[in-house]
């Protein structure tokens, strides 16, 4: 993973209430504020464990110095994030990193044989990929693709909650 180390973004936590949590990482974790964005869909055309896949999840962005902390609330369906919170309880779900050629990286990533756990996009221009690592000793891995809007945006969400 020595070629996706620059693209370090993010690390994820899975939650059962994000109001609460986002309490507890401002408080013992110093995480400044959050931006919350309530149930959110994925695109049409996403996949869990390859199916189609109809999902909402409530997250929570902010900022441990320049790496981003998301908290995810399940919300409706199935999806990674109901599975990982049915069978482990809260914690951490993924480390992410956003990559200059998503289509690249999720190929490379592919033919190096990582399962796909969940794959699509939102509508916002942000496609992801997340990769089953657990047998390889990680968590779950997410290759993000950000449009130039996306990308602007979460700079200007780094610099306002650091």
């Amino acid at each position: 993973m020595d070629r996706l180390a620059p693209c370090f973004f993010q690390v994820a936590y899975v939650v059962r209430d994000l109001p609460a949590s986002e309490t507890w990482f401002q408080r013992i974790l110093g995480v400044r504020s959050f931006l919350r964005m309530e149930n959110l869909a994925v695109g049409a055309g996403c996949t869990f464990r390859g199916a189609p896949a109809d999902f909402s999840m409530s997250l929570a962005l902010g900022y441990m110095g320049d790496t981003q902390v998301e908290l995810i609330e399940p919300v409706r369906g199935n999806s990674p994030y109901s599975e990982f919170l049915a069978a482990s309880g809260p914690g951490l779900h993924h480390i992410a990193f956003a990559v200059p050629d998503f289509p690249a990286t999720v190929a490379s990533l592919k033919g190096e044989g990582l399962p796909v756990l969940a794959e699509g996009y939102f509508e916002t221009g942000t496609h992801f990929t997340y990769f089953d690592c657990i047998s390889g000793g990680a968590s779950v891995v997410e290759i993000l693709g950000f449009n130039e809007a996306t990308r602007a945006f979460m700079e200007s969400l780094r610099q306002s909650r650091r």
